[in-house]
This record gives C-alpha cells, structure tokens and sequence, in this order.
C-alpha cells in the first residue's frame, strides 16, 4: 500500500515537473529566454509562482532541463524527417537544411542555445541524444563507399555542426547573410567534406 502511495507521489511529481517545463518551453519559443521569469512560468503551468521552488532549486535548474529537452525535440523533429537508413552526400544537405530551417523558424531556440548563460553552471549530467552514435550512423555510407575513413567521421560531423551554427549567428545578426548565401555556404563545406574524389 505503503509503495503504490510513493508511486502515485513520484507519477505525480513527473507531471507537475513537466507542466512547468512545458511552458518554460513555450514562453522561450514565442517570448524568448530573456522574457521568462518564474511567475510566468508558473501562470502558464496553472500553479503558484511558489510551487516551482518544490521541483526545482531556482530557474537556472529549471533551464536545464528545459535545455535537454528541447535539443532532444529538435533531434527528433529533424530524424523524423530522415527516410533512409543509409545516407548519400544529398541526403546530408538535405538533413542540414532542416535543421537550419527549424532555427530559422525558431530564432528564439538559437539564442536560448547559443547565446544564453546558465549562473552557475551545472556540474550534474542531463540526458542529452548520444550524437557519436548518431554521427557514426549518419556517416556509415560514406565509410562503405571509401569517401571518408570511421576515425574521420567525429571531426567532419562537428566541422559540419559548427559551420552551420556559425553561418547562422551571422544571418541572425544581421551582418548581410541572406538565407540563400548560408544555403550555399554550407552544401560548399559540405561538398569539400564529403564528395567523392576521383582517382
């Protein structure tokens, strides 16, 4: 009796956790992190500002998490978008354009991202994708076709990764990247990476 009582309490505890996260999440979305506060949030989840403090230490805490479930969202939308188990050079831009176009849709996502310091930051591990199991899936059809070799595959995800944010800090700041030059800027780094070279 005694166990299904503390199993109720934890189910419990899971929901109202993720009610606040939930509208951490929209409120980042459509206001941008800078605009959130924990009476906000705690008017959007249907619950006094004070009951947030009995899940979460303080709004950096609460931030985190919401951090690690929106990289894990964003890595589902674009992997629910994939249709092929093995990947060609045109399947990976592709792939690329998605995730610039959700940023592109979700401008306030990248700042909370890219931009935003957590104070302190935590020390304590949140369930983040595994991205080198990811990578090394994403790539295997250019390791069986002799294009790029498996110990290359880290490096060449992350040259990829961080050239695509890269471009896109430039065209948020408005620095006269337009979103056609960011498209052709990364399919050229992606081309110089992973095309095929002749004999």
């Amino acid at each position: 009796m005694k166990n299904e009582a503390n199993k109720k309490h934890s189910l419990k505890n899971k929901r109202v956790k993720s009610f606040f996260i939930q509208a951490a999440k929209e409120i980042i979305i459509s206001e941008g992190v800078e605009n959130l506060s924990v009476r906000k949030v705690a008017d959007r989840a249907g619950y006094t500002f004070a009951t947030i403090y009995n899940y979460f230490k303080d709004v950096n805490e609460l931030l985190q998490e919401v951090k690690a479930e929106m990289i894990q969202d964003v890595m589902e939308s674009i992997q629910g978008k994939a249709t092929d188990e093995i990947f060609d050079l045109e399947d990976i831009k592709r792939g690329n354009r998605i995730y610039v176009d959700y940023y592109i849709m979700h401008p306030n996502v990248f700042h909370f991202f890219y931009s935003y310091r957590f104070n302190p930051v935590s020390t304590e591990p949140h369930k983040l994708p595994d991205f080198e199991e990811i990578w090394k899936k994403t790539y295997q059809g250019f390791v069986l076709n002799g294009i790029i070799q498996e110990s290359q595959i880290s490096v060449i995800s992350k040259t990829i990764i961080y050239s695509l944010h890269g471009l896109l800090a430039l065209y948020f700041s408005d620095n006269g990247m337009t979103i056609e030059n960011l498209y052709y800027d990364l399919d050229s780094i992606t081309d110089h990476l992973l095309k095929e070279r002749k004999k």
